[in-house]
């Protein structure tokens, strides 16, 4: 009798087993349901005078981060280390130091393997679960283009690294219901003569040539994603150099007038977001320009203080309703700009999604610590093996200092 009873225990466990397992199963195949939600041309944007808006006229408040260093990597916060003798490295050296020591092709396969295993579909559906609408991509033209001249890396587009990465977060991030905002990080030739831009020159606006590859880029892109309505707006040139003269003169802005128009011959109806970077100021007024279904975009680093953060973002709101212009805060690591941006109703893109190398402010939403692989001296397995599934973000840790903005 005991015997028996053990058995119908035993059954009655195992059965309990098997109903958790297809419980937890039935629950994580929801959540994917649930994560999934896939944008239609209703949700395509545009700018309706202060407000950016959807098809139907609904106002879309855009909030969410950036996917930094997948495309472009920055020294600072990715694995990757060069010469201890090259002050900020670069990834242009990094590019061509892995060109020296392995041949092109050899080169764009480490490439591909850092940016295959930094952003994959499981980051997208994490952002989309976390509560963000958009993802702002920074890239450089050599993703594309193998120098400043506007040399192809292929000949036919779809093959394109710089296109099929693009292609596939598009693709990912309209599965997801999230925004895509593609925002040109590094200009041919440069546009300021910092690290971010991936090279070490400033040459662009005094170089006729750059911009005609810049507008060439531009207008491939343009043309290329110009009915998807996940693509959520065109950022024509990151941080540019800053300029003491008049706005009328301001290079920056002929650069900027030149792009639009250009983008505007194959493109009619994406919005395009214009830095002023540190202040709306040196942007002309878009009405007596002639810039329609534009959004204004700030960056900010500087300011360390919740009253004063709150006060900036007040004055970017009435520099808004001045000028009947959206405006979106693209870049910052002080997380109390986000409530400001949140009472003001601004878009905003944290700086930025993960990161390698540990910081004393909030830059990152995901952090670990990976060792950095020397582009310099380890072999091209090793490279491999420090850009391959030790990056996926799974056991990276949270930083919910910065994830609770978006709850």
């Amino acid at each position: 009798m005991i015997g028996k009873k053990r058995k119908w225990i035993i059954c009655i466990i195992l059965l309990c087993i098997l109903i958790g397992v297809a419980v937890s199963f039935t629950v994580r195949k929801l959540s994917d349901r649930v994560a999934e939600n896939p944008m239609t041309q209703d949700d395509f944007l545009k700018t309706d005078g202060q407000k950016i808006v959807n098809q139907k006229g609904e106002e879309v408040y855009l909030k969410g981060t950036n996917l930094g260093g997948w495309l472009l990597q920055e020294y600072w916060m990715c694995p990757v280390k060069g010469s201890d003798s090259v002050a900020q490295w670069r990834n242009e050296e990094t590019l061509d130091v892995l060109e020296e020591r392995f041949g092109e092709e050899k080169a764009q396969q480490l490439i591909e393997e850092y940016q295959n295993n930094w952003i994959t579909e499981q980051d997208i559906r994490t952002i989309a679960k976390a509560g963000c609408n958009v993802v702002r991509v920074p890239f450089w033209y050599r993703n594309f283009m193998k120098d400043a001249d506007g040399t192809w890396l292929t000949e036919k587009l779809d093959d394109n690294p710089g296109i099929q990465k693009l292609d596939w977060l598009i693709e990912t991030c309209q599965k997801y219901g999230v925004y895509v905002i593609l925002d040109m990080h590094g200009c041919p030739g440069g546009q300021n003569a910092g690290h971010t831009t991936g090279g070490r020159t400033c040459e662009l606006y005094t170089n006729e040539h750059y911009q005609d590859v810049m507008e060439e880029l531009w207008v491939t892109i343009a043309e290329r994603y110009k009915n998807n309505p996940a693509v959520a707006a065109y950022d024509i040139m990151n941080e540019a150099q800053e300029w003491d003269g008049d706005v009328a003169s301001d290079p920056r802005n002929k650069v900027y007038d030149r792009m639009l128009k250009a983008i505007r011959e194959v493109d009619s109806d994406h919005i395009i977001t214009i830095e002023g970077i540190w202040n709306f100021g040196v942007l002309p007024d878009p009405n007596e320009i002639g810039w329609e279904n534009v959004v204004y975009q700030e960056h900010q680093y500087n300011v360390k203080d919740e009253n004063a953060a709150e006060k900036l973002v007040a004055d970017w709101a009435a520099y808004r309703e001045q000028h009947n212009v959206p405006v979106y805060l693209g870049e910052f690591s002080y997380m109390p700009f986000a409530d400001a941006c949140e009472k003001y109703n601004i878009p905003y893109t944290t700086w930025t999604y993960k990161g390698t190398i540990k910081l004393d402010e909030d830059w990152y939403m995901y952090y670990k610590y990976v060792e950095a692989a020397d582009v310099t001296r380890d072999s091209y397995d090793q490279i491999k093996e420090k850009w391959g599934s030790v990056l996926h973000t799974d056991d990276f840790e949270e930083v919910t200092k910065v994830t609770d903005i978006f709850r």
